[in-house]
């Protein structure tokens, strides 16, 4: 089943230094808007929850899709991105699609560390 991104909530995600929005959900593409990336995130084969890839696609051990405002850039072989632990992070907070759009999210957590 894939969610309609408009209605799905979202968890905030620092990833490779861009905050991203991440669902454990497939979310379908045609319900991205336009300027946004959306990419599938896939866990490692021991099941232990972490992000170890993300690819336009996955079908096998999918754990997830992330949509942000930059493009990934992605390796030319594989067509995909390797992933360590140090390279992303959940912030912790949830938001909407359009919440996502209309705000900055890197101005408002560095307001939020000058207080």
């Amino acid at each position: 089943m894939k969610v309609n991104a408009a209605e799905e909530d979202f968890e905030l995600m620092e990833l490779f230094g861009q905050t991203v929005l991440f669902t454990n959900m497939r979310v379908d593409r045609s319900t991205v808007p336009e300027g946004l990336y959306a990419y599938d995130v896939r866990h490692d084969d021991d099941c232990t929850g972490e992000i170890c890839e993300i690819k336009p696609s996955v079908m096998v051990n999918h754990w997830g899709t992330i949509i942000c405002k930059e493009p990934i850039e992605m390796d030319e072989f594989w067509h995909s991105k390797f992933v360590d632990k140090d390279d992303y992070s959940y912030l912790g907070d949830s938001v909407k699609l359009d919440e996502y759009i209309n705000t900055d999210c890197y101005e408002e957590e560095s307001a939020e560390m000058e207080m």
